[in-house]
């Protein structure tokens, strides 16, 4: 297997690198181990990880890795003096595996500020800090060679090895002829020029030769002229030549082979150029050769990983078999001497009148004063002599007034023996049994039947205590295996989704809801991604989040979801933090706008609703987190199909039923709602009448005009000039003079520019009258509350009325020809006129307006739902997690959520605590064992360990901010055990307190 970058290798990457990464502020550095660094470039909304490792690979990675929590003091040098620099070029020295990252100052690359970072990839490597004279200034590691020494302070010598060049024939055959008896083809070309082992054995194949042939039997080198076998080198190696240079031109494809293992895919080598001796191999193709080469390293380091904690679970295994062995070990050794002292019993019932006589002689003895070194004497004279009682007695104790005798079984061996079977485990010849000589056969007898039942009552005990410790000791072991098992994981880089910008979530039904975060993401989520058909949602409360629910292309929202806007409308304001319960309300797209009222303004985040708002019943302030997971494959996709399917086909016909009987989808399930909480009531009491509302996060208004006629219109106008001209008649007198001198004074006085402006407006603007002016305004979107059909109305009706009223009508009620011929010129030059103003209008507009969002791409299309669940289903392969806070509502399907309340808790600590509680239920969900007789019930649960152990890592490999960017602030959080786990954790931290200061 492969195990480092070639020249090649080097080359290759160095081409994609100055593609990917030149002209990237290097935002981070951190470490990954010992010899690895990640280093992290960007520019506004893009980012390019790149990791490079001392003497082993470097290339761009789009995997996440845990990273040490205190960095070394070689990466703390290098975060000093390259944090936020530019890179300015990337550079392979020669054909060596040395690259030169260079940050360059505007004053240029010689000139004071300029920094290289040089990784060396031959050898143990190194990473090399130098200044712009590649004076050294920091290093991984120092090197002391003969002839020079890489220290700090010291030049960094960058000689300039050779570049590859074109193979000469003469070169080829005297590096052919110098080769000895026994050397190989691949290993003697090898050494030519810089092409490598690799391109070596390429070129050899592609000759049409055995690269492990010795030189001698391969070509024949006795012809001056050379033999045929030459020219087909020469040809090889001007093709390897080409492909060479055109690996440092153009960013090359990246090929990997494998080979094929029990159900993995083991890798082999890794490329960017497809050599011939791989060609009948099983090989994977990528786009770039970096994106081989990340893929390559990173599946070997998963390997790694995973081995590292199948040997540390096999461990953990080994010493919990021990424990249970000992403890196994120990209850039976319990057992059996319980069993041997019930059979010492038995034993001394079955020679009752032996163990008298004994015990009679013995204490005889004792009691005539015999010294008991005699005694002992006298036993085993006795014994030489035959006597039967002294042979059954095997020792003395008569410090404890007790003779060991020697008992058997005078059970006769003919008859049935089923009365022995209880004596397998028990040694069926004789047996010692010590008796007390004070006692008699039977006393003894009793004494150990006694010691019996108190070894059982004991024996009872033991085993409970044992057993528990047994479990705790388990637990001890599976704790230290969980927390000594290896932190380092390597999962593939997750893509945000287009909305994860946003504050946003899934709906109960389905349907994507998003939010903005403060004002500038309101302005954009309006301007950008609200279209006919969403809903717009919001509340009358400081700070109350504007909310989009997008339309799935039903045609209409179902009432849970716009209830559940609301929700997360309510609970992003300032009613959170004071738990105060409200309403939220809803309007259609087309209702809200960015046109002020004339001589207003409306502020970033700010828009101008128009029309009825549809108010939603009260909020409850209970909120959700949870995660989401991301499915890999169409398999897992079309697995989850039937239950969408489902799902809308009940919300459709919920829907319909509604609308079949309330009259109206605006008042779909919410009917009940109104009247519990008289909604009417509140809607009619917030309905403005002739002033539009203004919508941001401070303060709501609203605008709504009473229809009325034209002749209505007509006669108000008339009053109303009346009226000012007997105002103006009888207050004319008072009022002239003050008049006339004020403005006198404002003409006097006049800001400096102001002149000059108000000759270039009257000048540009002399030709148009009232009516061009307003519909110019109107189109443009600054006539205020007027449109079109108003400006018309105020304009052109009443005239057209008043000349209507003027003209002669027949006795059917028609016009004459005459004046309805004239009617209709005047409407159709009427037509005309609007239209051609119009046309202007929108001609200016569109050549003064600077706002470049219209050309903004309209957002991702909606079936990335489609691959998003909560509930993930035994078999599925599920790519990542996805974090979300939610109206805990809609969260009602997700398999890992926890319920958020107002509270005191901040962000980052609430994400902990949320996580460890699904952490801790992914652990329960797991199966206490995956083995059954059932062969369908055995791999359904090892389907079932699998997706949650995938589910746990998935869930933990989330970073924190990422989290944190979604979590509400100020809450508590809510799940069942929750606080026995908080008891847990403050248990554990006091343990580790307790065993520091122990240590200090």
């Amino acid at each position: 297997m492969k195990q480092r970058f070639s020249a090649l290798d080097v080359r290759a990457m160095v081409t994609a690198l100055q593609q990917r990464i030149v002209g990237l502020r290097l935002q981070g550095i951190y470490d990954v181990n010992a010899k690895t660094l990640l280093f992290k470039f960007t520019k506004p909304e893009h980012k390019q990880l790149v990791l490079v490792e001392s003497g082993i690979r470097l290339h761009p990675t789009e995997y996440t890795r845990d990273k040490s929590v205190v960095p070394t003091g070689f990466c703390m040098k290098l975060r000093k003096h390259l944090r936020a620099r530019r890179l300015t070029a990337v550079r392979q020295v020669g054909m060596d595996r040395v690259v030169d990252f260079e940050f360059a100052v505007a004053a240029g690359p010689q000139a004071e500020g300029t920094y290289h970072v040089v990784c060396e990839f031959y050898a143990a490597g190194n990473i090399i800090l130098t200044d712009h004279e590649y004076r050294i200034l920091a290093l991984l590691r120092v090197v002391h060679l003969e002839e020079e020494s890489f220290a700090v302070g010291r030049t960094y010598q960058m000689k300039e090895s050779r570049d590859i060049e074109p193979v000469r024939k003469d070169d080829l055959v005297q590096c052919l002829r110098s080769a000895g008896n026994k050397e190989s083809m691949k290993r003697v070309l090898a050494q030519l020029g810089a092409y490598g082992p690799a391109l070596a054995e390429h070129v050899v194949l592609r000759a049409q030769l055995d690269p492990s042939m010795r030189v001698a039997k391969a070509v024949d080198l006795a012809s001056d002229d050379g033999a045929p076998e030459i020219d087909r080198l020469l040809s090889a190696y001007a093709e390897a030549y080409d492909a060479v240079q055109q690996l440092s031109r153009t960013v090359s494809p990246g090929y990997i082979t494998y080979e094929q293992g029990s159900g993995d895919q083991v890798f082999d080598d890794f490329g960017p150029w497809l050599f011939e001796q791989y060609h009948k191999r099983p090989y994977k193709q990528y786009a770039s050769f970096a994106e081989a080469a990340d893929v390559f390293f990173s599946n070997i380091e998963a390997q790694k990983l995973r081995v590292r904690a199948q040997q540390q679970e096999q461990a953990a295994e080994r010493k919990l078999d021990a424990i249970k062995a000992e403890h196994q070990g120990r209850v039976h050794a319990l057992e059996r001497a319980q069993q041997r002292t019930e059979e010492q019993a038995r034993r001394i019932e079955m020679n009752l009148e032996f163990v008298d006589q004994a015990i009679t002689v013995i204490r005889q003895a004792v009691a005539a004063g015999m010294d008991w070194e005699e005694l002992a004497e006298l036993v085993r004279d006795q014994k030489e002599l035959g006597n039967p009682v002294a042979q059954r007695i095997t020792g003395l104790n008569l410090a404890a007034n007790q003779i060991t005798l020697s008992l058997d079984n005078p059970i006769d061996e003919d008859e049935d023996d089923s009365d022995q079977e209880d004596l397998d485990e028990i040694d069926r010849g004789p047996i010692a049994v010590d008796v007390d000589i004070f006692e008699t056969a039977f006393g003894n007898a009793q004494r150990y039947y006694t010691s019996r039942r108190q070894a059982n009552v004991k024996h009872a005990k033991t085993l409970a205590v044992s057993t528990q410790a047994l479990q705790s000791a388990e637990q001890k072991i599976r704790g230290d295996l969980r927390a000594t098992k290896t932190t380092a994981t390597v999962t593939q880089q997750r893509k945000p989704l287009w909305f994860e910008k946003f504050a946003w979530f899934v709906s109960s039904d389905g349907i994507l809801v998003i939010a903005g975060h403060d004002m500038h993401q309101n302005e954009l989520l309006v301007k950008r991604y609200l279209r006919p058909g969403d809903a717009y949602v919001h509340a009358d409360l400081h700070g109350a989040a504007s909310v989009i629910v997008k339309n799935p292309g039903t045609g209409f929202l179902p009432p849970s979801t716009l209830f559940q806007a609301g929700v997360m409308s309510v609970c992003r304001s300032r009613a959170w933090d004071a738990k105060i319960v409200t309403s939220a309300w809803w309007v259609e797209a087309q209702q809200v706008s960015k046109t002020a009222p004339t001589g207003e303004y409306l502020a970033t985040g700010s828009f101008m609703v128009r029309g009825k708002k549809n108010f939603l019943p009260p909020t409850q302030l209970v909120y959700g987190f949870g995660f989401l997971f991301r499915l890999a494959d169409d398999e897992s996709i079309a697995r989850h199909a039937a239950s969408r399917q489902q799902r809308m086909a009940l919300m459709q016909e919920g829907l319909r039923t509604a609308a079949e009987n309330e009259g109206g989808a605006g008042e779909m399930d919410f009917v009940a709602a109104r009247e519990k909480y008289n909604l009417e009531e509140v809607e009619r009491a917030t309905e403005p009448n002739e002033e539009d509302e203004l919508v941001d996060s401070k303060a709501v208004r609203a605008e709504s005009k009473r229809n009325i006629s034209a002749r209505e219109r007509r006669d108000q106008r008339k009053q109303k000039n009346k009226a000012d001209v007997r105002e103006d008649s009888s207050s004319k007198n008072k009022k002239e003079v003050e008049e006339e001198k004020a403005s006198a004074k404002t003409k006097n006085v006049q800001k400096r520019g102001k002149k000059g402006k108000q000759r270039k407006i009257k000048e540009k603007y002399a030709d148009q009258d009232d009516l061009d002016r307003e519909l110019r305004m109107a189109l443009l979107g600054s006539g205020g509350s007027k449109n079109i059909d108003d400006v018309l109305e105020k304009h052109v009706l009443p005239d057209a009325l008043e000349t209507l009223e003027t003209l002669a009508v027949s006795d059917d009620g028609r016009i004459e020809d005459d004046e309805q011929q004239q009617s209709d010129n005047d409407k159709d030059d009427l037509t005309e006129q609007v239209a051609e103003t119009a046309a202007a209008a929108a001609a200016a507009a569109a050549e003064d307006s600077g706002d470049d969002d219209n050309d903004e791409p309209a957002p991702a299309s909606m079936d990335v739902l489609d691959t998003l669940t909560g509930t993930p289903l035994p078999g599925d392969n599920l790519h990542s997690a996805i974090p979300v806070c939610a109206p805990y509502a809609a969260l009602s399907s997700v398999k890992y959520r926890v319920k958020l309340v107002p509270g005191t808790m901040k962000k980052g600590k609430a994400c902990k605590m949320a996580t460890a509680v699904m952490l801790a239920s992914a652990d329960s969900s797991k199966p206490r064992s995956v083995r059954s007789a059932d062969t369908a019930e055995a791999e359904r649960l090892e389907l079932q360990n699998i997706l949650a152990n995938r589910e746990r890592e998935l869930m933990k490999a989330v970073p924190e901010p990422e989290m944190i960017a979604q979590m509400l602030g100020k809450v508590k959080v809510s799940a069942p055990n929750i606080e026995a786990m908080r008891q847990k954790s403050k248990a554990a931290a006091k343990s580790r307190a307790k065993s520091k200061s122990t240590k200090e």
